[in-house]
């Protein structure tokens, strides 16, 4: 009989079929009180063009709804630790958080003038999409949309952050300085690895078994 159940949300540019997703779902395969589930957020191209924050949140909240899960962890990866931050402190309904090099902060100065001005006057700009595998538009709306989410909410529930010293896209300093921010409720485990965090599988699986299912 399930009676825990872990979603886990991917991040910007991945999918639910990505490296650290499809090493979960092996590692909790071997707990039947376990339902481990990766919710696509992209599963179309058209459907990353008009990607949102809020319609991640929105999205997520339609996928938990249409299972009626009364409570559930979450297990966010980048992107995705923003999106279940925001959930929770939202909605509620969740047990705890594990956020794997969440981007917790966004800032306008991650771009260059030239280059955000010309996404506003192109209306998209085209990424690599590493799930999808295919260069994608992704519309301006998005950007807009994220200045809403330019500050971590405080945390709901139990959090643990791994987070590479290393990373180089979501740096280390915002994980720390929201550890630092809320000493009680969240833990921030610091590993010598970049973003991708596929070097520490491992460690992942031990703090998934010992805080999610702990």
């Amino acid at each position: 009989m399930t009676d825990l159940t872990i979603l886990y949300l991917h991040g910007f540019l991945s999918s639910a079929q990505g490296t650290k997703a499809d090493f979960l779902r092996q590692r909790l395969a071997a707990y039947p009180h376990v339902a481990f589930q990766a919710v696509e957020f992209n599963p179309t191209p058209r459907d990353f063009e008009f990607m949102t924050i809020t319609g991640q949140i929105n999205r997520l909240r339609q996928y938990i709804l249409e299972r009626q899960y009364e409570a559930v962890s979450l297990i966010g990866s980048s992107l995705g630790g923003q999106v279940a931050l925001h959930y929770a402190y939202r909605y509620g309904g969740v047990n705890k958080l594990l956020l794997l090099a969440p981007a917790l902060f966004y800032s306008v100065n991650r771009y260059a003038i030239n280059e955000l001005a010309q996404w506003q006057i192109s209306g998209v700009r085209t990424l690599w999409h590493d799930g999808l595998q295919a260069d994608l538009p992704l519309r301006y709306q998005y950007h807009l949309d994220r200045l809403q989410y330019n500050q971590p909410v405080h945390p709901p529930v139990r959090t643990l952050i791994i987070h590479g010293r290393n990373d180089d896209v979501v740096p280390i300093t915002g994980s720390r300085q929201y550890a630092s921010a809320n000493p009680d409720s969240v833990t921030l485990v610091e590993v010598n690895s970049d973003h991708r965090l596929n070097d520490q599988l491992s460690i992942i699986g031990d703090h998934t078994e010992s805080f999610l299912l702990g």
